[in-house]
């Protein structure tokens, strides 16, 4: 097994960039590979002079193909459960959140399991921890903001409600005061 990972190895570090036809020649072009279709094309045909396309020689051997480097499977974390009965190194899926993702590492650094996307795990810890501090922050800001806007629109209706009733008292003791004069 460490011969064949040695060997291919080797082979990687031979192996060229395949780029598709022309996208060294036109920024719009992506580099990802796509196999030349042109009836006249010279690099369908493989001439000298022109770039190099995948081949079987470039391929890793069989047994070793979709390991990692120190030969371990690529075991892909989408959940804590996914975890349970792992001792070889793994990855993080990509779409996972911060929450969840977090609470992984934690689990993670307790069974002392390997993570391979992450470079340094306490500088991320960190800052996910930092974030999520400033999301709360800003959210317990913005409730302290909106419960003020409703005291002060709860005290302007309560004015506005006391000074309605005030006029309205007003108008009964100016009506009462008619009344009376109006009797006399």
């Amino acid at each position: 097994m460490n011969e064949l990972l040695k060997i291919r190895n080797r082979k990687k570090a031979k192996k060229p960039t395949f780029l598709k036809q022309g996208a060294h020649l036109r920024a719009k072009l992506h580099k990802n590979w796509r196999r030349p279709r042109g009836g006249h094309s010279k690099f369908r045909l493989k001439l000298r002079s022109y770039r190099r396309q995948p081949s079987v020689g470039f391929s890793s051997p069989r047994e070793v193909r979709g390991l990692t480097r120190e030969g371990h499977k690529f075991i892909l974390i989408h959940n804590i459960g996914d975890i349970e009965g792992v001792t070889t190194p793994v990855i993080l899926a990509s779409n996972l959140g911060s929450k969840k993702k977090l609470s992984i590492i934690k689990k993670c650094e307790e069974k002392k399991i390997q993570i391979l996307n992450l470079k340094d795990i306490n500088i991320y810890k960190k800052k996910i921890e930092d974030s999520m501090k400033k999301k709360k922050d800003l959210i317990k800001k913005r409730r302290e903001k909106r419960d003020k806007k409703k005291e002060v629109k709860q005290d302007a209706k309560k004015e506005a409600h006391h000074e309605h009733n005030h006029e309205e008292e007003k108008k009964k003791l100016e009506q009462e005061k008619r009344k009376i004069l109006e009797k006399k």
